[in-house]
């Protein structure tokens, strides 16, 4: 444990000198954390008024963690700059709103409508993460452009239950989310595996999916920086809701 911490402290000074080097100084400070039993890659959060970057066991073991590292710095750097999309209160607001007016009691629905928020707020962050990493030559667009391919699905489940309908759903966000990002940092998509491989998912769906799709895939693509909290409610509660629509087809 203590090499990985050893590991952890080295990766979290060169992120915070590319963040900074980059034009997005942290001004607060930071702990660093290594959860050898966490699920996925890590997190940030906040605890007891200090920012914490919490980092999985297996991912510091996995090899430079520097992307990661400046990624969730992103989400900190955000909700410092008071943006709208990483404003707790708001977030929770909209999000509650639509699950208590549709009635969403399963799980899986819950944890659908916060992985939607989540790639709304991940977007967000890898705006500013791509612009340390091109500043910093931290990834070439090839390796970028393999990390985005590795979300795309391009088979969906047969929908026997209402789950596996809200599966398909996430499964189309998740592909969304990876083309967006794809156009947003002019990534090239090689050989158009994305595109076909998404384009394939969405030849095995149903017809309605297949239409909505290219709203989410819009929305995701064309969010833009500049956005005051009214017309971010707004919007986010139009897609939270055409989410849940989609669902009950």
């Amino acid at each position: 444990m203590s090499s990985d911490n050893s590991v952890l402290e080295k990766a979290a000074r060169n992120a915070l000198k590319m963040m900074r080097d980059s034009g997005f100084e942290l001004s607060g400070k930071i702990e660093f954390v290594v959860d050898p039993d966490l699920p996925f890659m890590g997190y940030s959060t906040r605890r007891s008024g200090k920012d914490v970057i919490v980092v999985a066991g297996m991912a510091v073991k996995s090899g430079p963690i520097e992307g990661l590292l400046i990624h969730e710095m992103c989400h900190i750097y955000i909700t410092n700059e008071n943006h709208p999309s990483h404003n707790v209160k708001l977030l929770n607001q909209v999000g509650l709103h639509v699950i208590h007016q549709n009635q969403l009691t399963k799980d899986y629905q819950v944890k659908l409508v916060q992985q939607a928020v989540n790639h709304v707020q991940d977007l967000y962050a890898d705006d500013i993460s791509f612009k340390v990493f091109e500043k910093s030559k931290a990834f070439t667009p090839e390796q970028a452009f393999n990390f985005f391919l590795d979300w795309i699905q391009d088979s969906p489940s047969e929908e026997k239950s209402d789950e596996e309908k809200w599966q398909n759903i996430g499964t189309m966000l998740n592909n969304c989310f990876a083309i967006s990002n794809l156009i947003r940092h002019k990534i090239p998509d090689i050989d158009n595996q994305a595109e076909n491989a998404v384009q394939r998912f969405l030849s095995k769906v149903n017809g309605r999916m297949r239409s909505e799709s290219s709203y989410f895939r819009n929305f995701m693509t064309n969010l833009t920086e500049r956005v005051t909290r009214d017309q971010f409610e707004k919007d986010l509660t139009e897609y939270l809701t055409r989410i849940v629509q989609l669902s009950k087809q």
